[in-house]
């Protein structure tokens, strides 16, 4: 997710979203676990997410992805798939339709905002009947209509507040989630033209001198104005009010993208949202361009559920249910497209999964970024017979379009192990299968509207089928999170040792594990969405050069090196290569993003302090590792199997993070003991046996760092005054300094602080993966 001291949310890191748990996963439940709850610990101030800075957060994500004054027909034709010229019947219905004055008059006088919702249903509810009069039809078109809401709307996981308007087909009288919401509408009243006329309005006089000037047929009232020359505007409160009902809705469900729309008054505006940005169509008068609004319900009377915005690979036998749960629910997945795991062969026919409903479908939180969404499967038919009937899942994201696709990652790194060190294969991710689809490939309505988005921004729908994992947080004992965390640790190293492969995404949500057929609790890495190749070994030599550059010294002797990095050891060619790399990853691969990746809580101190971030290395995921393990010892309840909230390191911004982790390790003991205050008892041990080592090895590679940044002062300042023997000493001491530093963390030294011996008996022998 990318400044002043609020830094702009760049699509590569994951913040705390505002969720119950800052790590939620859907909850696996262990059958043996002692108590059950709600998995939220939130308060109800958390859950309002203090609307006005949950606004601002809006607005500070969306200030560059909103893209304005869209056509209205246009708009209708690429998102909804509804061209008039196609349905002549209906185009003479849109023609001839004017709302009836009664209704428009009690909507024009209605004393407030909630008042006009219901004239504005009816208003619809008359539109659709006069649209769709047959009633065997209206019956399938109208089984969507507007209801007002209630108490029961926009139910979800992460937010509170509700639209004003919902098109869905779940009754009045039902809950109606996000998840079955299908369409939103805001409604917003200024005053009526009863109330200034009146002069009962708030700058009632104001208003009217503003309405006698304009005049009736006021030009501002036309229909999308000419496009003018477009400037990055700032997201406006109204905008940001609107735009969170999109982003909570592709925050629910299985969506390609959201739709809906916004009235003042008597001015609409379409909104469309996807996991690249928004779109807002220009304004229109509906009262005086009925045609129009009758083209829009016309539109979602005649649109199925993938034309607005439900994946199209959801599909629901019998046909035509009723959209408010997942039960008949199937994903299939076309044997022209889908991909078998490591063997990349094709099935002969359609892959079909049905949806579990015993377990709940989960969407990360936000609309820009990937949107992961997991889908708990069961494989049927055909798709059973190929992969067995163990419980499945469907990880659902879009991934830039330019990054290593996430399976290519899996099916090298497991193809390696496989090789090399085959013990390990169990600790990662077992793949089944996959689907990758372009924008227009998937239909995505963006595809077609000639906005974009640039080429660094486009993104790609990837679908893959997975073995079903526990969360770490069902976990049964403090020797069983050690057992998988010493799994995942192992793996992770070989892994890089193998593939030359780093994770780059560490957390608590991608560490998970499985039981045998014992009944022993086997760690899993997953989620390898992020991963990157590891630099070589001149790649990161020369990367220390941008990040430690000093002053060049004015009037230098020749013999002096300029810069204290210059005289390290080149290293041979050879060196330079990484070892097991599989081709396939690193051809024609675009350069290396200069931007953080990772969940926010568990980036490497390094990567969060520098606004241009260094190459990611292998002690980068040895940080993430040990920021996991204090984070679990701190906020782990392990009574309800749930994560607390470690609010220091949960924070919106990366200085904020990097600020209270370098407090972590630089303020003292007492600092650090306070961190763990709320430790549970069963996990105050490790924090004494594996917690406190790692913090000091960590703590003195940051106070090492710091260290260097003052020669660096030191000899800069040298170099100013012309003090070129002080100069020559500092450079070297700069070299020694960082050639230390960056041996302090090794995966020999983590295993050591742990009391865990580096290579088991069966290891065999291979390279450290360790970088200097």
């Amino acid at each position: 997710m990318k400044g002043d001291t609020r830094s702009v949310p760049n699509p590569s890191v994951r913040f705390s979203p505002p969720r119950p748990s800052p790590a939620s996963r859907p909850k696996a439940r262990s059958a043996t676990s002692s108590k059950c709850r709600s998995a939220s610990v939130v308060t109800d101030d958390e859950m309002q997410m203090k609307n006005e800075d949950a606004l601002l957060r809006l607005k500070v994500e969306f200030h560059d992805k909103i893209h304005r004054e869209y056509p209205v027909k246009e708009f209708v034709k690429h998102v909804w798939n509804f061209d008039e010229n196609d349905h002549p019947d209906l185009y003479l219905k849109m023609s001839s339709f004017i709302p009836r004055p009664a209704a428009v008059d009690m909507y024009n006088d209605a004393p407030n905002e909630v008042s006009c919702y219901p004239h504005l249903a009816a208003i619809t509810d008359a539109l659709l009947t006069h649209l769709f009069p047959d009633p065997i039809v209206r019956a399938v078109q109208r089984s969507v209509i507007f209801v007002q809401n209630n108490p029961r709307t926009g139910t979800g996981a992460y937010a509170s507040f509700r639209p004003d308007l919902t098109w869905s087909v779940v009754p009045k009288s039902e809950n109606r989630p996000w998840d079955w919401l299908l369409l939103f509408a805001e409604v917003q009243r200024g005053p009526s033209v009863k109330e200034v006329l009146q002069g009962n309005a708030p700058h009632a006089k104001s208003t009217l001198r503003s309405l006698k000037r304009k005049g009736p047929d006021s030009k501002d009232d036309d229909v999308e104005p000419p496009p003018k020359r477009r400037k990055q505007l700032a997201v406006s409160q109204q905008e940001a009010q609107t735009a969170r009902y999109l982003n909570e809705m592709l925050s629910h469900g299985i969506r390609s993208f959201a739709s809906g729309f916004f009235i003042k008054d008597r001015v609409m505006h379409l909104w469309y949202g996807d996991r690249m940005g928004l779109v807002k169509s220009c304004a229109f008068d509906w009262q005086k361009k009925p045609d129009l609004m009758a083209l829009v319900f016309a539109a979602l009377g005649t649109a199925n559920f993938s034309q607005l915005g439900i994946s199209p690979f959801l599909e629901f036998l019998p046909t035509l249910p009723e959209f408010k749960s997942y039960e008949g629910g199937h994903i299939v997945l076309p044997a022209s497209e889908v991909v078998i795991g490591d063997s990349q062969e094709r099935p002969s026919e359609d892959m079909v999964f049905k949806i579990d409903t015993t377990r709940r479908v989960w969407t990360d939180w936000g609309a820009i970024g990937r949107g992961t969404t997991i889908v708990p499967l069961e494989a049927i038919g055909a798709a059973a017979g190929r992969l067995g009937a163990e419980p499945l899942v469907a990880k659902m994201a879009w991934l830039h379009a330019g990054r290593t696709p996430e399976e290519k990652f899996i099916r090298v790194v497991r193809s390696k192990l496989q090789q090399k060190a085959p013990s390990y294969l169990r600790h990662i991710v077992d793949l089944k299968c996959f689907v990758t689809r372009n924008m227009a490939e998937m239909g995505l309505p963006r595809a077609f509207m000639g906005i974009g988005p640039a080429a660094e921004d486009t993104r790609d729908f990837r679908l893959m089928v997975l073995r079903k994992y526990e969360v770490l947080e069902s976990v049964e004992s403090v020797d069983e999170f050690k057992t998988v965390f010493e799994h995942v640790m192992r793996a992770h190293h070989w892994v890089c040792a193998t593939s030359g492969v780093l994770h780059h995404d560490l957390s608590t949500g991608n560490i998970m594990f499985y039981r045998d057929t014992d009944g022993h609790a086997v760690g899993v890495l997953c989620d390898w969405d992020l991963a990157e190749r590891k630099m070589s070994d001149a790649e990161y030599q020369k990367d220390d050069h941008r990040l430690f550059h000093v002053d060049p010294v004015p009037k230098q002797d020749p013999t002096v090196a300029t810069d204290p990095l210059s005289t390290m050891k080149k290293q041979d060619d050879a060196t330079q290569t990484i070892e097991g790399v599989d081709d396939a990853i690193l051809e024609d691969r675009p350069p290396l993003p200069r931007y953080r990746t990772g969940t926010g809580p568990f980036i490497a101190l390094e990567i969060l302090l520098k606004e241009e971030p260094p190459f990611h290395r292998y002690c980068h995921d040895l940080e993430s590792l040990f920021y996991v393990l204090a984070y679990v010892c701190a906020v782990f309840d392990p009574e309800y199997h749930e994560f607390g909230r470690f609010r220091a390191w949960e924070r919106n911004n990366f200085r904020d993070i990097a600020s209270a982790k370098t407090m972590f390790f630089v303020t003292g003991v007492d600092y650090f003991q306070s961190t763990f205050d709320n430790c549970h008892e069963d996990y105050r041990p490790l924090v004494k046996e594996w917690v406190m080592p790692l913090w000091d090895l960590f703590a003195n590679a940051v106070v090492e760092r710091i260290h260097i940044y003052s020669l660096i002062t030191r000899r800069n300042t040298a170099a100013r005054m012309g003090r070129e023997h002080v100069v020559a000493q500092r450079d070297e001491e700069i070299v020694l300094s960082i050639a230390a530093w960056r041996k302090m963390i090794t995966y020999e030294a983590f295993m050591e602080c742990l009391g865990l011996p580096p290579h088991l008996s069966t290891d065999p022998h291979c390279p450290s993966c360790d970088v200097p």
